[in-house]
């Protein structure tokens, strides 16, 4: 059976589920990583990351905000106020840094993304079926929710079986 731990209330997977957050201090190469695209202010890398994900992991402004004030501290950003927005960019140090870090984070994030993007698709799928199970249970038949509760159920069974 499916682990509830992993569920939160809405129907879907906290963050990226079973190991797909980030850890703590994972942030700064990841920032780095993104800022060396070209300069950003901090909602924009919040948006950046969570469509590079699929939409599965949306970093919060506290884990992104403080790290960007860190690596200000220690020279490895500058900002910029633009329209009253502090636009971040690399100094030279930072693009050093973010060159270290670049291959294993491109690593990391291939896979992870590769796992988003399937993920994604098969919500779509399940998104449609959930559209007909509510159509169906509209419908107010019990026979009909009889018969779509077994359908479930052996549908559960052999997803468990995907598991062993």
């Amino acid at each position: 059976m499916y682990n509830n731990d992993n569920w939160t209330t809405h129907g879907g997977l906290k963050g990226w589920g079973n190991g797909y957050r980030t850890r703590r201090g994972d942030m700064r190469p990841i920032i780095l990583a993104m800022l060396k695209t070209n300069p950003m202010h901090g909602y924009e890398i919040i948006s950046k990351l969570e469509e590079k994900s699929y939409g599965m992991w949306r970093p919060s402004a506290g884990s992104v905000y403080p790290n960007l004030q860190l690596l200000e501290d220690q020279d490895l950003v500058t900002s910029t106020e633009q329209g009253g927005k502090k636009i971040y960019s690399l100094t030279e140090d930072g693009k050093k840094e973010a060159e270290h870090a670049g291959e294993e984070i491109k690593r990391v994030w291939e896979h992870k993304t590769a796992h988003a993007k399937k993920f994604m698709e098969l919500k779509v799928d399940l998104s449609k079926s959930m559209d007909l199970i509510h159509q169906i249970m509209m419908q107010d038949s019990e026979e009909k929710t009889l018969q779509l509760k077994a359908l479930i159920k052996a549908t559960n069974d052999k997803l468990e079986t995907l598991l062993k």
